[in-house]
């Protein structure tokens, strides 16, 4: 996932392999092998010359004479979604990041300072005499750079911030690595009841990885410590770019997709006053706030990664679902200094709704509007989200 959460970008699924949000609960060893389960602890060989071995003599002793009218078996059923459920999760991971990033494309022009724009892959593929795709794509997100005066400004945040470094060491620390177990806080998320829960929000974090790390070596802005030998980080400097904040991205991505299983799940207490997704985002916020606290941001690079994290979050859902998604636009020409960040201005959680603008001291900083679902559900990921809101659909005490 994000070098800003696991260290470096290779580092990111732990115990997975390819694999994130179980990284971070060590439920499962590196080779699969039930180790966290007990009694399934003894189950598997590591991979040796004395298990090779053990194998081979084994075969020797009990092939015997070649067995006679073996019957055939079915051929396999192509490009179908029943298989997902006998394939492994490192296999599985694979599958829907392919249906992800092949959706999304990226632009860079130059003006008075760097625009880069993510554009979404809409309709259905048309396949033509040579058989070649012919796709069409709208821009799901635009972000302009600010000025270099607002980071040299934005300076002060972080030396005010500083000051409490000492009280959030322990938080800032712990959240390097995936904070999923910060959200575990909120939602009932454990490994062994919600599965396929982790295996969505891990899905999600490694295309907004992608996404993330696109947008900040397009725009190349420098991070605090190259504008002031006073900085002084208390965590070492990720060496991509400081905006979008991949920290803020990638925590209001799972707090918007945590909250939509929730709402989406039917289940009495989190249908109305929408408290669940005020706590995700207030969790979302510390965890960006936290990388102002650290000295590694500026407060706009958290209010892009919010915009950011909000809109991939809802294009992750329709993806899934087949649902409406949100176009958005992040304009840092007319981002104010003098502003710390706040979710509130970009997001209404009792409706899951992006404020169709957001303005500042000066001006209108970020838009957003709602598009009309264009049939791209894609199949595997339709699975997926399936599997992961059974596991928040509560049961009907009159029906058992």
């Amino acid at each position: 996932m994000t070098a800003e959460f696991y260290g470096t970008p290779q580092g990111a699924y732990g115990a997975y392999g390819a694999y994130g949000a179980y990284g971070a609960y060590g439920a499962y060893s590196a080779n699969g092998a039930y180790g966290a389960y007990g009694a399934y602890g003894a189950y598997g060989l590591p991979e040796s010359p004395v298990s090779a071995g053990a194998f081979i003599s084994t075969r020797d002793g009990i092939v015997g004479s070649p067995l006679e009218h073996i019957s055939p078996a079915r051929p396999g059923v192509p490009n179908d979604t029943q298989n997902l459920k006998r394939l492994s999760r490192e296999v599985r991971a694979a599958i829907f990041a392919f249906e992800l990033d092949s959706k999304v494309e990226m632009t860079v022009s130059t003006g008075e300072t760097a625009t880069a724009t993510l554009w979404r892959r809409t309709g259905d593929i048309e396949i033509h005499k040579a058989d070649r795709p012919n796709v069409k794509y709208r821009e799901l997100v635009e972000m302009t750079a600010p000025r270099q005066e607002v980071f040299e400004k934005q300076l002060a945040f972080l030396a005010g911030y500083a000051d409490i470094r000492q009280d959030r060491a322990s938080e800032i620390l712990s959240q390097v690595a995936a904070p999923v177990p910060f959200y575990q806080t909120l939602s009932f998320i454990d490994p062994a009841r919600t599965p396929f829960t982790l295996e969505l929000l891990a899905t999600a974090l490694r295309f907004t990885n992608s996404c993330e790390q696109q947008f900040k070596y397009a725009l190349a802005v420098k991070r605090p410590i190259e504008l002031s030998p006073q900085v002084q980080p208390m965590i070492q400097t990720p060496t991509h770019g400081s905006l979008p904040s991949g920290h803020a991205t990638e925590a209001f991505v799972m707090a918007r997709l945590i909250w939509k299983l929730l709402l989406n799940s039917g289940t009495p207490q989190y249908q109305s006053g929408g408290h669940w997704g005020e706590m995700q985002m207030r969790l979302a916020a510390r965890i960006a706030i936290n990388r102002t606290v650290a000295g590694v941001h500026f407060p706009v690079d958290s209010a892009a990664g919010a915009m950011l994290g909000l809109t991939l979050a809802e294009f992750v859902f329709s993806q899934c679902t087949g649902a409406s998604w949100t176009s958005a636009k992040f304009n840092g020409l007319h981002y104010s200094p003098s502003s710390d960040f706040d979710w509130h201005g970009l997001y209404e959680a009792a409706a899951d709704t992006q404020k169709a603008e957001t303005k500042g001291p000066d001006g209108i900083w970020a838009k957003a509007k709602t598009r009309k679902p264009d049939g791209n559900k894609m199949p595997a990921l339709a699975w997926l989200w399936d599997k992961a809101q059974e596991e928040w659909t509560d049961f009907d005490p009159l029906c058992t």
